[in-house]
């Protein structure tokens, strides 16, 4: 599988509505013109026309400023099915079972402690994790507390890698960081700015899907129009990346692990 390069992304662009000659690359301060409009053009569709927007994920949760019958999040106490052991299920915090492993398109919200967050086992391709550091205040976190973040049997930021570390710092903290994984390579990959000798983080065919859409970006600055020959092949690609990054929803599975709730029966509440 192979990635193409952000310059023959810009390159082809400006062929398309006939800026450039064939053969002729665009000039240094075109290619820094059509960089910036490529990276906000990414920035644009992710979690909108591409993959869904971001949850945020407590990680730990912090401390409870509603009822106890808030319950979030919506998760199964453990319990016992022997009734002489456990007769019922326990009301103490069942969170440290659930927060290590956040369902796909979360932010996780780091909350300090010494801890380990596990990404997703099957996400989809596109599927996106984000991580900021919170004030640890309701979490109890100090300075100097390491989150490891484990790949889940897939690599984060490059091949090979399957664990990466974030120190909590109380003074400066580190800058929000945003993956998109890349089923093509089996790596959660860092979504920053492109530079022109990066390589686009979709695969090659995808590739017009971003030339002509780039091409749309900058046409009106050159006082050009998008023939209607590019703009049926965008819609045709717009389609098939729609599907191909089209995010699957978590299902809860089995007796035990429907989420448990709490109702009212005139005399109290009861858990079931």
């Amino acid at each position: 599988m192979t990635f193409s390069l952000v310059s023959d992304i810009i390159t082809q662009a400006y062929r398309e509505i006939n800026v450039t000659a064939i053969g002729a690359a665009p000039t240094a301060n075109q290619q820094s013109e059509a960089l910036s409009k490529l990276n906000r053009g990414i920035k644009s569709v992710l979690g909108m026309e591409l993959g869904e927007t971001l949850k945020d994920w407590p990680a730990p949760q912090p401390q409870r400023t509603a009822p106890f019958a808030a319950n979030y999040p919506q998760a199964p106490y453990p319990f016992s099915m022997d009734p002489v052991v456990m007769p019922f299920p326990i009301a103490t915090p069942a969170d440290e079972y659930v927060w290590p492993y956040p369902p796909k398109n979360s932010r996780i919200v780091w909350g300090g402690n010494e801890q380990t967050v596990w990404f997703p086992e099957a996400p989809d391709n596109g599927s996106r994790m984000g991580l900021i550091q919170g004030s640890g205040a309701g979490d109890r976190g100090q300075g100097g507390d390491v989150l490891t973040l484990d790949g889940n049997g897939r690599y984060i930021n490059a091949p090979g890698t399957d664990t990466v570390e974030y120190t909590f710092n109380t003074v400066t903290p580190f800058s929000p960081v945003l993956w998109i994984y890349i089923a093509d390579t089996g790596v959660w990959t860092p979504l920053s700015d492109l530079s022109l000798t990066s390589s686009l983080p979709f695969s090659e065919r995808y590739d017009d899907y971003w030339i002509i859409g780039l091409a749309i970006r900058i046409a009106p600055s050159y006082n050009k129009t998008v023939s209607a020959e590019s703009l049926k092949r965008f819609q045709q690609m717009d389609l098939k990346v729609r599907a191909e990054f089209r995010q699957s929803s978590p299902t809860v599975y089995g007796s035990f692990e429907f989420p448990r709730a709490l109702e009212s029966y005139i005399a109290g509440r009861w858990f079931y």
